[in-house]
């Protein structure tokens, strides 16, 4: 029977192209129990019950939907939840919480009674957060004297620090040795947090937090500085090691740790070793630690070297001093004997060989003083290969490698390549071929690739880097840039509804963040650059998109300072600087408390920055420009996952290129009226809609703002919604002089952003009035009521029939009707019952939109819970409520085994307790109170139960201190 599902689940896996493998005789007691389960249960799933998951898993938008199509059964849908991360024994919520929503009972159940009995083997199988991989090691790692030391230290001390070179191995080591350690103690933490300065730090330190479950904890406030919240982390991640079992034994590595990043490491690492956590630092400063927890990494031992660069086993006394000799030549670091290694071997070269070709070459690299004798040899070889590369390799191909200098050094998705403009001449459509720039790197081991197909990635090395950087000439450097920034552009999209979308943009932001910062150093060594027209857009663009992606990993201040340099970016293009234009009007209209005053301003900036931008795009060159520019952007941008379903739908077929437009294509596109021509204003429309997205943006961050709101922070944002309406208006009237389609982001402004800002008013403006919500609730309706095709840089991007916009105004009418319902006193029966019939229509339309588009339909039937509670219409409210809660809140049953409650499900559960509370049914609601903090205590959900506990339960319960 094992055999027959291993069987079932191995042809399902080869039948949707994954490559997960079930072999009986490799399974766990735990594994096969976890396979009979999931066997059974799809011998219960009908035809209609799969039709239905796969629907579900659709609308989560975490499973392509080319992938779910090729599945016929829930074997195969399984097998395709596990590729995508979203099913294994230890991790069956999301399948329990599909089969809730399905009301398969018995299906659902029969997992939390697997959860329930397997309780402690769950427990135990339970890894700790981990980032580092097997495939972090370079393939031709050679395990030597240096990483035994490190071995036999750290069994019997619990912090090393090993110091060398750049290039001598410490980083490898590091990695080496946690892969050891990993398969010994899978339970604890083992996390790689790179220092090479406080930004990465930083980010290091909230994907760790992040990990642990400390998302809304960690989150960087726009008040607090990178120092803050680093200190922040640090308290949170040491909190949280206090609460695990100390038996289990934890790895930190601090990687490449600076003059920069020192201080704060040194603080980390005195709390760690507090606890059962082992400690290595990798750097290039002795000082950091005394003798005794020192390592000094020099490279390869003379034998190392010679075992590492030998082709066969058994060599003469003359080639072991062959070997022994250019082992010296190149001072036994571990780069460059890698490079070498890679070099012989594919062109047959041997050791007397290789110095040969090698020392007959002229290097142009000019030698820093401060080098050590043993670092120059690395930039000599390095800069030589470099050489071999520029002359063998094709423009195109050498100019990947040279952009390597711009990037952080670990996992460079291979994507990013792929995305580089082509060579001026060659097809405007076409996707580069990244093999012949892998090869490139692998011919002297530049970097080495991880992972497989589209989820490739490159890591490199520091001396690399610096290598290259001295290389290439500053006016290369202006080009160069010029490339990734548009690779970046093209492939970073605000739209990241779906799994795929997101991913791409995490795995970028790190390499788009250290690109404008490269761009910010060339500024100030060659100012000539910022006169560069279209270096200007593609860094504002840019710029813009990092801090839009910041939003989403709650680093608010990061966030806050690339918006603002967007913004900053943008004006810079008109020539101008925002502050004086603030000055010059501040004259002529005086902002108060009151918000007209702050649209007028904001009308009497946007026109004036309307007309300076009008002067720019009036040159011709630039008007050109930015036509080319436009094209190119719209027929090599990568489109989420949604925009290709839409787009295929019109063309009536898959788009050629998967994921872009080809030229035949967006011709057939305007042909039908579905993307703008290039010489139908397309240029000035790209620009245009920029400085809208820039300023939309930067005004959003009043919607991040916590509990605690700087008012002159929030009427900065304020401000910036209004210009951003208030600029859209003016290309809206543009637009329809031109004969040109309705612009999304116009839209936005309104929908999502000052009309969004009305119901809370942070910005305290006076927005929030009965008379204001009343007219926004018209304007919400006649936007769901009458949708148009929206698009976005000239190419349609929502139809008319679009259920995520009806869905989106839609929730913004109940939150309207919820504000509203705040504002009315208890006596208002006339006007309670207004809102509450109004409030049963929207219930009628978004039950209706429900069958047709789920996605995101429990944050609707949220919001009604929310709006129907404040009227105090307890039944409808508990309803809504219950439809997102799960069902067993409500038994009196054990917690262990159940699925972790997800943000929606709290949210709900939250809810009910209210109702219950205010519909005079206190035992009820104290009860769920209980069930829910057993719950989370059971899931280990920390964090939010001592949220529930100190901030919300008695504001729920009605207890006042």
């Amino acid at each position: 029977m094992i055999l027959t599902i291993a069987t079932c689940l191995h042809n399902a896996a080869e039948k949707i192209d994954t490559k997960i493998y079930y072999q009986s005789q490799e399974m766990t007691k735990l594994d096969t129990d976890f396979q009979h389960l999931l066997y059974e249960i799809s011998n219960r799933l009908g035809e209609e019950d799969v039709k239905s998951i796969k629907f579900i898993l659709e609308s989560n938008k975490k499973i392509p939907r080319q992938d779910l199509k090729k599945t016929e059964s829930g074997m195969e849908i399984f097998a395709l939840m596990e590729k995508y991360g979203l099913l294994s024994y230890s991790k069956t919520d999301e399948l329990i919480q599909t089969l809730k929503t399905m009301k398969l009972e018995p299906c659902f159940t029969l997992i939390e009674d697997f959860n329930r009995e397997n309780n402690e083997a769950l427990a135990m199988a339970k890894e700790g957060p981990c980032n580092i991989k097997e495939d972090m090691v370079v393939e031709h790692f050679m395990e030597t004297s240096k990483l035994k030391e490190l071995e036999e230290k750290m069994a019997t001390m619990k912090f090393i620090t090993l110091s060398g070179f750049l290039g001598s191995g410490k980083s490898q080591l590091a990695l080496k040795y946690a892969c050891h350690q990993r398969l010994s103690c899978k339970n604890g933490i083992c996390w790689k947090i790179s220092c090479k300065d406080k930004t990465f730090l930083l980010n290091s330190l909230k994907t760790l937090a992040d990990s642990l479950g400390l998302q809304k904890e960690s989150k960087q406030n726009e008040s607090i500085s990178s120092e803050e919240s680093i200190d922040l982390i640090h308290e949170l991640i040491i909190r949280e090691l206090k609460l695990k079992d100390t038996s289990i034994e934890h790895l930190i590595i601090f990687d490449d740790v600076t003059d920069e990043t020192k201080d704060a490491v040194e603080k980390f690492k005195y709390s760690l070793l507090k606890f059962n956590v082992k400690v290595i630092i990798t750097t290039l400063n002795q000082a950091l630690c005394g003798e005794d927890n020192l390592i000094t990494v020099i490279g390869f031992t003379e034998n190392e070297a010679v075992q590492f660069l030998k082709r066969k086993d058994e060599l003469t006394d003359d080639e072991v001093k062959d070997y022994k000799e250019l082992a010296k030549y190149l001072s036994y670091l571990p780069l460059a004997l890698y490079g070498v290694k890679t070099r012989m071997e594919s062109n047959k070269l041997t050791p007397k060989g290789f110095l040969k070709t090698f020392k007959g070459r002229k290097s142009i690299i000019v030698m820093d003083k401060l080098l050590s004798s043993k670092e120059r040899k690395i930039y000599e070889m390095l800069t030589n290969y470099l050489n071999i590369l520029k002359k063998d390799e094709v423009e195109e191909v050498f100019d990947m490698v040279l952009i390597l200098q711009f990037l952080s050094l670990e996992d460079i998705p291979i994507l990013l390549f792929q995305f580089l403009p082509a060579k001026e001449g060659e097809d405007e459509d076409k996707i580069l071929n990244p093999e012949s720039f892998i090869e490139a790197i692998q011919k002297f081991s530049f970097g080495y690739v991880r992972s497989e197909d589209d989820d490739r990635s490159i890591w490199t090395h520091q001396m690399v880097i610096k290598t290259i950087d001295r290389y290439t000439s500053v006016e290369d450097k202006v080009r160069l840039l010029k490339k990734v920034l548009k690779a970046l552009m093209w492939l970073l999209d605000k739209d990241n509804i779906h799994e795929k979308d997101y991913k791409r943009n995490q795995d970028l932001h790190s390499h788009a963040i250290l690109v404008i910062r490269h761009y910010e150093t060339l500024k100030k060594d060659f100012p000539e650059c910022c006169k560069d027209f279209e270096l200007n857009i593609l860094v504002a663009y840019v710029y813009d998109l990092v801090g839009y992606t910041y939003n989403f990993f709650g680093m608010l201040k990061n966030a806050g300072e690339h918006s603002s340099a967007a913004k900053r970016s943008c004006f810079a293009i008109t020539g101008m600087d925002e502050t004086q234009i603030e000055d010059l009007f501040s004259q002529k209209c005086v902002r108060d408390e009151n918000y007209e005053t702050w649209e007028d301003f904001a009308k009497l900036e946007a026109e004036h920055v309307f007309d300076e931008l009008k002067k720019v795009i009036a040159v011709p060159t630039n008007k050109e420009l930015l036509q080319k520019m436009a094209l190119d952007y719209n027929l090599n941008t990568h489109r989420s996952q949604g925009h290709i379903e839409l787009l295929q739908e019109y063309l009536k077929d898959p788009l050629t290129n998967e994921c872009t437009l080809t030229k035949s294509e967006y011709d057939q596109l305007c042909k039908h009226h579905l993307a703008i021509p290039a010489d139908n204003h397309l240029g000035e429309l790209f620009i245009y809609e920029l400085f809208i997205q820039v300023f939309y943006t930067f005004g959003r961050r009043i919607f991040y703002l916590g509990d605690h709101v700087d008012e002159n922070a929030a009427r900065n944002f304020s401000h910036s919604l209004f210009l951003a309406r208030e600029f859209g208006i003016k290309v809206a009237e543009e637009c329809k002089q031109w004969d040109l389609p309705d612009v999304l982001y116009v839209m936005l402004t309104e929908l999502s952003g000052t009309l969004e800002q009305i119901f809370d008013d942070r910005a305290k403006l006076g927005l929030k009035t009965l008379q204001h919500l009343d007219n926004a609730a018209s304007r919400f309706k006649d936007l769901q009521e009458f949708p148009a095709n929206y698009f976005v840089m000239g190419v349609i991007k929502s139809g008319p029939e679009s259920l995520q916009h009806r869905n989106i105004c839609l929730k913004r009418l109940v939150r309207c009707y919820t504000a509203m319902a705040h504002l009315i006193s208890d006596d208002n029966e006339e006007k309670k019952t207004e809102i509450s019939e109004k409030l049963h229509q929207c219930n009628v339309q978004l039950e209706k939109l429900s069958s047709q588009w789920s996605y995101r339909q429990t944050g609707a039937d949220l919001r009604m819970g929310e709006c129907f509670l404040v009227l105090k219409e307890f039944e409808e409210a508990e309803k809504k409520f219950l439809k997102v809660a799960p069902g067993d809140m409500h038994e009196d049953t054990n917690v262990i085994g159940q699925s972790v409650l997800n943000f929606h499900e709290r949210l709900a559960v939250k809810g009910l307790i209210k109702v219950f509370n205010e519909s005079g049914k206190k035992d009820k609601a104290q009860t769920l109170a209980k069930r829910l903090e057993a719950r989370l205590e059971n899931s280990n959900e920390l964090e939010e139960l001592s949220h529930f506990r100190l901030k919300e339960k008695d504001a729920i319960l009605g207890f006042t201190h």
